[in-house]
């Protein structure tokens, strides 16, 4: 037996900006649009819009908003696209907060789950995600029953006749039993009887003579198989905070020709484009993750930081600011500066968090270095310190402007995959060395810009007129995210006891060796050493016996992994202490019987778990959470850490709405007074003219 013990290292040092002034997660909307950061939001505001009473009427509301080929219906939310939403290591992305904020497209096997959560947060008891092979459909369990409705396909099918907007909607388990209940709505192969259908129903495939191979993707029982825990994460937030110094830039539309997330694969150790061109649909990766069937597309935005240099943000004892933010080596009274065997350079680190996912990045300063033995480093890591990537290094003698940009990782024919690409935060190291004397030897006017992707459909649309927007903040908490490498367990803050890591067809899976108990146990705190007031702990289980998660597809392939399923257990516990007492926040109990009092034998059991401790005696700064497997696996670990963030009157908030009309360019900033309660604005477009939403700007300026 073997036991590894590392800390999540903190003695990574941010320099970071006083905590006085910031602005905890600004938001705008339209008044009575969905708030897309909280998903129950997202519900009531469409019930409310919909004037949705029963339940039929709120899952029939929650269906049309996720609705994905606008040729059929007005043009919505969610578009469908396969290849575009998916981020390594994971694969295909499932979690509902990412797919509406940041892609705004995928596949079947995305919106099952985002269906499944939105009506969980609507207030439905059970709702429930099939894969059927070849397609992913979702149930809501509502009137004693549970009812199929497919968004990507954009249809669904009642029950007997009569008027088919009272008739009970036909199950999953109906389907298969009865194809007729399908195939008994057609006419002809490409006629609809539209007295037996609640518009729109599966149009794209009545239109290709499809429907007999849809109803046989359920009649085909025996490779059905349901999801019988949640399926999708709860792990990302779109809380962020912005500093004194900094401003998010949201656009409508691409802020140039070709700027999108590019994903990427990895397969032997390679990065290769994921998304496929297929030519006889005339799909084009060139062009972009836009609708091939109407105009929607997606957007991008910029996160840019001027950090203050001062001496009260200088945290790294090498690190020496002056007061006018220019960052120079130390003063020769560090003594052993001189010495060419053991200079101490002056470093820098900043934080650059994004509730969006990252495109690019660049870093812009001005250098003045006056010999050939002077120069400046910058470097990247995404795993909080642990790691870092090499940007560029600056030589002197040399002064004015220079830029860099993150490590490039591959190229291929339409892009590049970066050292940042694909995440959602990452740390920049400046190191500013050289020989003294040192005269002459700063950077300042250091500017950090995130490139993000976001779906527009998210933002405020105003229009001609007088538009009504509300200004809603997040809570004054700081979030920190602790991102975990499965595959470098070792080299993570965890004891590691009986775990292996396997690699199946570059799929990864965390299991314990010889499938007979292992643990982790992992130490958490704040990296700037504040109380704890709230942890998260999720991962994704998997009871494996034929079939596993295939994250090219989210779908399924055979594994040669089996556990005994029948004794397969998992759990995740905390602690304030290494050694104990450990109080559980989840274990593994096996699926039973559902709402509806049926049992089911062909199950996925991949359980998504999300936990919280919340109730943090006040003073704590470390908590353990203890990972466990026994006969069971593990492809994803979440953890993330929460800290009290400092409210002040001094918080200063810009938003700017930016829009084209009557062939001009028009702006209108608001300056919200008190940056930490909700409040609503006014902004006038005019009466006149059509109005072109540009972007949406959040900024807060830095202080004197």
């Amino acid at each position: 037996m073997r036991s590894f013990w590392f800390m999540f290292g903190f003695s990574l040092i941010l320099a970071v900006a006083s905590l006085q002034a910031q602005v905890y997660s600004p938001w705008v909307l339209a008044a009575g649009e969905p708030d897309t950061r909280e998903l129950k939001s997202v519900t009531e505001a469409l019930y409310k819009t919909a004037g949705a009473k029963t339940d039929r009427e709120k899952a029939e509301a929650i269906w049309r908003y996720l609705l994905t080929d606008g040729r059929f219906v007005e043009p919505g939310m969610f578009y469908h696209i396969g290849g575009w939403a998916y981020e390594e290591p994971l694969g295909e992305v499932l979690d509902p907060v990412k797919l509406l904020n940041s892609y705004g497209f995928g596949l079947c096997y995305q919106i099952a789950p985002l269906l499944e959560a939105l009506w969980e947060a609507g207030g439905f008891p059970d709702a429930r995600v099939w894969f059927v092979t070849g397609h992913t459909v979702t149930e809501v369990f509502f009137n004693s029953k549970y009812n199929m409705l497919d968004s990507d396909m954009l249809g669904f099918t009642t029950v007997g006749e009569g008027d088919p907007r009272k008739l009970p909607i036909a199950s999953v388990h109906q389907l298969e039993n009865d194809e007729n209940i399908i195939l008994s709505k057609l006419l002809a192969p490409v006629v609809i009887d539209s007295a037996k259908v609640v518009f729109p129903w599966y149009p794209a495939d009545v239109r290709a003579k499809a429907m007999g191979g849809y109803a046989e993707l359920f009649s085909s029982k025996e490779d059905n198989w349901l999801f019988p825990f949640t399926r999708f994460p709860k792990g990302h937030s779109m809380d962020f905070i912005l500093r004194p110094g900094e401003r998010l830039i949201r656009f409508y539309e691409p802020e140039s020709d070709g700027l999108f997330y590019l994903p990427y694969k990895k397969k032997a150790g390679t990065y290769q484009e994921f998304p496929r061109e297929i030519e006889r649909y005339n799909i084009r990766t060139e062009e972009g993750p836009h609708s091939q069937k109407d105009a929607r597309i997606w957007a991008t935005g910029r996160i840019e930081y001027c950090p203050p240099l001062s001496r009260k943000n200088a945290y790294y004892p090498a690190f020496a600011q002056d007061f006018n933010g220019n960052l120079h080596l130390p003063e020769s009274a560090h003594g052993a500066l001189a010495r060419s065997d053991g200079m101490k350079p002056a470093i820098a680190v900043f934080e650059m968090s994004s509730p969006y996912v990252l495109i690019d990045a660049e870093f812009d300063l001005y250098a003045e270095l006056a010999g050939a033995a002077h120069r400046v480093t910058v470097e990247t890591s995404t795993d909080l310190g642990r790691s870092w990537q090499f940007c560029g290094t600056l030589k002197g003698p040399y002064t004015g402007p220079w830029k860099t940009a993150p490590k490039v990782l591959a190229t291929s024919e339409h892009g590049s995959h970066t050292a940042v690409s694909g995440r959602y935060g990452y740390l920049v190291r400046f190191t500013l060395s050289g020989p003294q004397p040192a005269e002459g030897v700063r950077i300042r006017d250091v500017k950090l810009t995130s490139l993000i992707q976001l779906n527009p459909r998210s933002l405020p649309e105003i229009s001609t007129g007088a538009n009504e927007l509300v200004y809603k903040p997040g809570p004054p908490v700081r979030r920190w995210a602790f991102p975990v490498d499965i595959e470098r367990m070792e080299e993570f803050a965890c004891k590691v006891d009986r775990l292996q890591c396997v690699m199946e067809d570059d799929n990864c899976l965390l299991k314990p060796a010889g499938w007979r108990k292992g643990e982790a146990v992992f130490e958490l705190s704040a990296p700037d050493g504040s109380d704890l007031v709230k942890v998260h702990a999720g991962g994704r289980f998997l009871v494996l016996d034929r079939l596993a998660p295939e994250k090219l597809t989210a779908e399924t392939r055979q594994t040669t992994q089996r556990g005994l399923s029948a004794k397969a257990n998992a759990s995740i516990a905390w602690s304030v202490s290494p050694d104990g007492p450990f109080n559980t926040l989840w274990e593994y109990q096996p699926p039973g019987q559902w709402l509806d009092g049926k049992r089911e034998s062909r199950l996925l059991a991949w359980p998504e778990v999300d936990r919280a401790v919340d109730k943090l005696t006040p003073g704590t700064k470390k908590v353990y959470l203890r990972y466990r497997l026994d006969r069971m696996a593990c492809d994803d670990i979440r953890l993330a850490t929460f800290t009290r963030g400092v409210k002040t009157g001094a918080s200063r908030l810009l938003v700017t709405h930016e829009w084209v009309s009557n062939g001009r360019k028009h702006s209108q900033s608001v300056e919200i007074e008190d940056a930490f309660s909700e409040s609503s604005y006014t902004v006038n477009t005019g009466r006149w003219g059509e109005v072109k939403n540009v972007a949406v700007v959040f900024e807060c300026p830095a202080g004197e």
